[in-house]
């Protein structure tokens, strides 16, 4: 059983390259502990934990997960680099997930779920981009426009210059709200894929510990 064990916890580790050496030790202690007290070995532990690489891919979503808890959301605020840091570690809680997810046939309907959302929010967030661009085009064209066509007219260029000025003014309102709807979409988005993510950790009775 030790021998079993020992092969068994050796390929987990192999697969935590992610993680700190102490990191390894530490879950890596934890679950032979747990072997031992739960007397799992062979198929047993197999059937309990699953594959190395799938209890490999649950440790790492987990601990991804407590990280991604542990950062604060960036406020406006924050400096660029900050928001910039956020996205990178949240994007890459997504890619963490995803793998996990595709370590199990039985977890893949959920991993196309989530890059269908992805795409969706994707999408989401490059319409409202091409709407707010196009409406400053717009407001920009219109003031140039009123000034060609002011020494002709000035009645015409009055109004078209001031409709293009009203145009770009409301940008200072629009962008914000544009960029709070962005922001909206993603952080549901994250939220969708912590919640699968947890359930796709702690799916063998509560056991995956962190790092």
């Amino acid at each position: 059983m030790l021998m079993e064990n020992s092969i068994y916890f050796a390929q987990v580790k192999n697969y935590l390259q992610q993680l700190t050496p102490s990191e390894q030790a530490d879950v890596i202690q934890f679950y032979q502990e747990y072997a031992v007290d739960a007397q799992l070995s062979g198929t047993r532990l197999m059937s309990e934990l699953g594959t190395p690489k799938q209890l490999a891919q649950r440790i790492l979503v987990d601990y991804s997960l407590r990280v991604a808890d542990e950062e604060d959301i960036p406020t406006d605020d924050d400096s660029r680099q900050g928001h910039q840091n956020w996205i990178k570690q949240e994007l890459k809680l997504i890619s963490t997930v995803l793998e996990g997810l595709l370590s199990s046939i039985v977890w893949l309907p959920a991993m196309l779920l989530i890059l269908i959302c992805l795409f969706a929010a994707i999408i989401t967030a490059v319409i409202v981009i091409v709407v707010l661009i196009y409406y400053l085009l717009t407001g920009v064209f219109q003031i140039i426009g009123g000034l060609a066509v002011l020494p002709n007219n000035w009645a015409t260029g009055l109004y078209q210059g001031g409709i293009g000025l009203i145009i770009v003014g409301l940008q200072l309102v629009i962008w914000p709200l544009g960029a709070a709807i962005i922001r909206s979409v993603f952080q549901m988005l994250m939220q969708f894929v912590k919640y699968i993510g947890r359930r796709f950790s702690h799916k063998n009775n509560g056991v995956t510990r962190h790092a």
